[in-house]
């Protein structure tokens, strides 16, 4: 029988319980402290029914069969109502309506609202300055606009217009003459 040639070292080092937190004296692999090794010590945790990302959210319900409910759109401006189907145990549900589920389509409709409010606003702001800049201006101009138009209008005789000449006959082919 060989013999090694060396001793093996032990490797026990100070390691941290990731259950409580407490520092152990244990091997490398080693996760939790001499009270928790033992799976029944420990206490099983649920997880919390949060969603996963911003688009959803989280509606708590004790509901036992397939539910049909209404909600309201979360987008700004939108206020649409959308039909979701709760169903028991589930918690995460969408945020938004089927046409704001997408990224960009929230983004794009957000845009077009700013776009309309900005027309508005200058629309308004158009108004507001016109009529008290350009109204002297523009009763004066009216008088004179329609004489100018009156002068200019000639009478053209329907005989004039029609000066165009008949076109020839066109030739069958296939017969002599």
């Amino acid at each position: 029988m060989q013999l090694p040639k060396y001793k093996k070292k032990k490797r026990i080092k100070l390691k941290i319980c990731q259950y409580c937190g407490k520092e152990f004296w244990g091997h490398p692999i080693a996760k939790y402290c001499e009270l928790h090794r033992d799976v029944k010590q420990r206490e099983k945790t649920k997880k919390s029914p949060e969603p996963g990302d911003s688009n959803n959210k989280t509606y708590s319900h004790d509901l036992i069969e397939v539910v049909e409910e209404s909600w309201i759109c979360e987008l700004d401006g939108c206020g649409k109502t959308y039909v979701v189907k709760v169903f028991p145990k589930q918690y995460v549900y969408p945020r938004f309506c089927e046409e704001h589920r997408n990224e960009f389509r929230r983004r794009n409709y957000i845009r077009q609202k700013l776009m309309e409010d900005i027309r508005k606003t200058r629309a308004a702001a158009a108004k507001a300055a016109a009529p008290k800049v350009a109204a002297p201006a523009k009763v004066a101009a009216k008088p004179a606009a329609k004489a100018a138009a009156g002068a200019a209008k000639v009478v053209v005789p329907k005989d004039a217009v029609k000066d165009v000449k008949p076109k020839p006959a066109k030739k069958i082919s296939g017969t002599k003459a």
